[in-house]
Parts: structure tokens; C-alpha cells; sequence
């Protein structure tokens, strides 16, 4: 029976994960381009050379790069406005949703669980979780 109750708990959170990456269209997104999105999420003021030189590639590969992800609407380019020449690289509201998709489902899953429980019970599941 436990590892019936473990296979459902850890299914409950694949289902979320799942749930939500569908919500996001992240099934659209390559592997490569998940990646590109964390480095793009961790870096202040992310230029296309900043881009190419993280990546080590040339200036028109990050371009490539850059406008398939403008496609799938994960990122948008703003101009500097001091220097009109540089571009800087910033998620969308969507880019920045993939990129914290498992505190997204981590999330949903407390929702659940919170919906499912009384009071009670949750302060059950939070010692027996405690404990482990």
C-alpha cells in the first residue's frame, strides 16, 4: 500500500507538471531553447553579444536564436535607450511562467492538497513529510 500511496503522490505532482507546461505551450519549446531561456533569466541587461559570447557563437546564430524565441512569444527585444544600437534580450510573461515551471507545479500541487485535506490532516501530512 505505500508504494501504491507513493506512485499516486509522485504522479499527482507529473500531472501538474504536465497540466501546466500544456497551459504554457511549453511542448512547442525545443530542449535547447529551455536552456536559452534560464541563461536569458539569470543574466541582467542581456545583449545579443553578451548572448553570443555566453553561448559561444557568433552574433547572427544568436539573431536565429533570438527570433525563433520572439516566435513562440517566450522573449521580446527592447532597444536601449541611451544607446540605440543595442538591443537588450528580456522574457515575456510567458518565457518568465517556463522557466519557473516547477514552483508553478510545486504550487499545484499544494493547492490540491490543501483542497483535499481538512485542517486536520494537513497538519498530519506535514509531520509525516517533517519526518521524513
Amino acid at each position: 500500500m505505500i508504494y501504491e500511496a507513493v506512485r499516486k503522490f509522485n504522479g499527482l505532482g507529473h500531472e501538474c507538471n504536465l497540466e501546466i507546461s500544456d497551459r504554457l505551450g511549453m511542448s512547442r519549446l525545443q530542449l535547447n531553447q529551455l536552456h536559452y531561456l534560464k541563461i536569458i533569466d539569470r543574466t541582467v541587461d542581456m545583449t545579443f553579444g553578451k548572448f553570443a559570447e555566453m553561448l559561444k557563437v557568433a552574433k547572427p546564430s544568436v539573431t536565429e536564436i533570438v527570433n525563433k524565441l520572439i516566435q513562440l512569444e517566450v522573449v521580446e527585444k527592447k532597444r536601449c535607450t541611451r544607446d540605440k544600437r543595442i538591443f537588450y534580450i528580456r522574457l515575456t510573461e510567458k518565457g518568465r511562467n517556463i522557466t519557473r515551471l516547477p514552483f508553478l507545479a510545486e504550487q499545484r500541487v499544494v493547492d490540491i492538497i490543501v483542497s483535499a485535506l481538512d485542517d486536520e490532516e494537513i497538519d498530519t501530512f506535514i509531520k509525516i513529510i517533517k519526518k521524513l
